[in-house]
């Protein structure tokens, strides 16, 4: 089950960065230049991302975050 936007207090901070930097189609390496971060580390919030909203892979985090206010 995808979560909605109701949900938007369950994200850390550094998750939305993550999501507002993704729904710009920026990539994970992107990201973590811009944030200062890994790439592991992108990944991570990503995965920690997915399983907040219940989703399993790439096609629901990208349905997810074209959803998720900017």
């Amino acid at each position: 089950m995808i979560l909605t936007t109701s949900n938007i207090h369950d994200f850390t901070n550094r998750e939305i960065e993550i999501i507002h930097l993704s729904q710009r189609n920026f990539s994970c390496q992107e990201i973590a230049v811009k944030l200062f971060i890994s790439e592991h580390t992108v990944r991570k919030h990503r995965q920690n991302i997915l399983i907040k909203i219940g989703g399993v892979g790439k096609k629901d985090f990208r349905l997810f975050i074209r959803n998720y206010p900017e």
